[in-house]
């Protein structure tokens, strides 16, 4: 089944490495057999992964976006991810981060990235309530080894290539 791309004026989107921007108008993509995108408006930018779920869908969406950090990085998505499903004891959490793996298991790195985005609001929800906690007594969840970061406009910059 095709996928049907509806791009605002001016959008991003990263299509198997790719970067597409839209003119100044809308515009519809039909994608006609399955690759890697993203939106520009779904990329995490790398300091903003402080936490450990927002550190989770960052390594997912540097798989989806550089093969060869998805070649390197399932095993240390699932010790993420592990941590995380313990982590919550929200029945529904826990079910997004499992679908969240198991579409990691598929390569649908996409999707594993819309499972985990109510996770982060949830997340999100949970530290704006906590009392604060400095830094360095902050548990750290990293990924490992080089992952693809992107300029302030949210696209186009691949370290180390």
């Amino acid at each position: 089944m095709a996928l049907k791309l509806r791009l605002k004026p001016c959008e991003r989107v990263v299509i198997n490495g790719c970067v597409v921007q839209n003119e100044n108008r809308r515009y519809t993509l039909t994608i006609s057999n399955f690759a890697q995108i993203i939106r520009g408006s779904d990329i995490l930018q790398e300091e903003d992964a402080v936490t450990p779920v927002r550190r989770a869908y960052f390594l997912i969406q540097s798989m989806l976006l550089d093969p060869e950090v998805a070649a390197s990085g399932s095993g240390a998505v699932a010790a993420m991810m592990a941590q995380l499903y313990t982590a919550f004891a929200r029945p529904d959490i826990q079910d997004r981060i499992a679908r969240a793996m198991g579409h990691v298991g598929e390569r649908d790195y996409y999707k594993a990235l819309s499972a985990l985005r109510p996770v982060m609001e949830y997340e999100g929800t949970l530290l704006a309530a906590a009392p604060a906690v400095s830094p360095s007594a902050a548990p750290s969840v990293s990924p490992p080894g080089p992952a693809a970061s992107f300029q302030a406009d949210g696209i186009g910059h691949h370290a180390g290539g």
